[in-house]
């Protein structure tokens, strides 16, 4: 990774803290925006015919996956 990115990683992450920490953020309202956008995405797969059930499973686990959801080891093939 190089210099540039990591400073301006980290100011970031810094700037989030403070405003979560001081509740300029409001997180509850985030993490409800995200887990309707999640259900939107895995309703999609649910609904799209032409996937195998293990298609579909493979889908919505990346769902969760790309979202830092853990699906545990069961599925680490």
């Amino acid at each position: 990774m190089n210099i540039k990115h990591e400073l301006i990683q980290s100011h970031i992450t810094e700037m989030v803290g403070k405003l979560l920490e001081e509740n300029i953020v409001d997180y509850s309202n985030v993490a409800v925006t995200n887990k309707i956008i999640i259900l939107n995405e895995i309703k999609k797969v649910i609904a799209d015919d032409s996937l195998s059930d293990f298609d579909a499973v493979e889908e919505i686990v990346c769902i969760l996956e790309n979202n830092n959801i853990d699906c545990g080891g069961r599925h680490d093939f």
